[in-house]
């Protein structure tokens, strides 16, 4: 038997139920901008488009 659920694409999915899931959630996001944004700043370097002193 296959059963089959009609999604809908514009419904809004919560991330999170509870305030310690969103304080896990929003400590991830965070640290994710953490361990990504030396990355640019490095590709940045690289391509002259920042200087050395800054």
């Amino acid at each position: 038997v296959v059963t089959t659920t009609m999604l809908s694409l514009d419904e809004e999915v919560r991330l999170h139920t509870t305030n310690a899931e969103r304080e896990k959630y929003s400590l991830l996001a965070t640290l994710f901008g953490i361990v990504v944004a030396p990355d640019f700043l490095e590709r940045a370097y690289v391509r002259d488009s920042i200087a050395a002193a800054e």
